[in-house]
């Protein structure tokens, strides 16, 4: 799938590719990957599936541009429970996970596949970054039509529930004709609004 990425202070969409497929070992590897003139972000992930939820092994980031290089790793040790995470500039941190901890990047598959599911309300998910693990709830706030580069679409509009004084807000919507894919994402940080949309399922 090809996405744009769009943001503030941003004067023209990125391009940024997502490939998911199964490896010969039966695992996954999920992969984010956008380039332009000024640099390069690449996000990837290594899962197994463990009823809905992705079980992540290894998540990694790296962004380039302007003459820097900021990278970093995630190792989830799924036996041991513990995440080992690694940080340009920052010590390794380790902290504990749990039988159902994802990672920052696959959790939109989990999300996906809990709504194909029918779930609706309090979708939680246990999900582990470089810099901390966190609960993430979900709920659908309605259904809505849709348009994208890649064309038109009924989707289920899906809102991350944060507490009451936050200034920050996450939308998704998924179609369900493209087995609940994800088409858009509004992402609201407080001081600035980034979106990603749908340009090729």
């Amino acid at each position: 799938m090809t996405y744009g990425l769009s943001g503030s202070g941003v004067p023209f969409s990125i391009a940024a590719e997502r490939t998911l497929e199964k490896r010969s070992d039966g695992s996954w590897k999920m992969e984010i990957r956008a380039r332009n003139l000024l640099g390069s972000i690449r996000e990837t992930t290594f899962f197994t599936w463990e009823d809905c939820i992705p079980q992540s092994t290894v998540y990694e980031y790296r962004r380039r541009g302007l003459g820097r290089t900021r990278e970093a790793r995630l190792e989830l040790d799924r036996d041991a429970g513990t995440a080992l995470a690694r940080r340009d500039g920052s010590d390794d941190r380790t902290y504990d996970i749990g039988g159902s901890t994802t990672d920052i990047l696959s959790q939109t598959l989990g999300l996906q596949c809990a709504l194909m599911r029918g779930q609706r309300d309090n979708i939680a998910l246990d999900v582990a970054s470089e810099r901390r693990r966190e609960d993430m709830v979900y709920q659908v706030i309605g259904e809505e039509s849709v348009r994208v580069p890649a064309g038109r679409f009924n989707t289920l509009k899906v809102e991350r529930v944060r507490d009451d004084d936050s200034d920050r807000q996450t939308l998704l919507w998924f179609a369900p004709e493209l087995g609940y894919a994800l088409i858009r994402m509004v992402q609201d940080e407080g001081d600035g609004q980034y979106e990603l949309v749908l340009r090729n399922p």
